[in-house]
């Protein structure tokens, strides 16, 4: 569930929307639009293991990501020769 409020209102009462997102994301509009959403820490914490879980090798250019790119490179590189012209 997501509590949703205005920049003013979330200014106005601040430790209230800071005690809510301890429970639920609060999104704050400006002008009717979403601008901005509070979260507790262990959520976001959350977030960033899974934004990082969607990616080989965690997103991180690695030794081992250069030397498996280095060897797909080799295997398939007859295919990706053809592939360039």
């Amino acid at each position: 569930m997501t509590t949703t409020v205005t920049a003013s209102e979330f200014q106005k009462n601040f430790g209230q929307y800071k005690e809510l997102a301890q429970r639920e994301a609060v999104s704050v509009t400006n002008n009717g639009r979403e601008s901005v959403v509070l979260l507790s820490a262990a959520e976001y914490k959350e977030f960033l293991k899974f934004k990082q879980s969607r990616y080989a090798y965690n997103g991180e250019v690695t030794d081992t990501f250069k030397s498996d790119v280095d060897a797909f490179m080799g295997e398939y590189s007859v295919v990706l020769d053809g592939l360039a012209k």
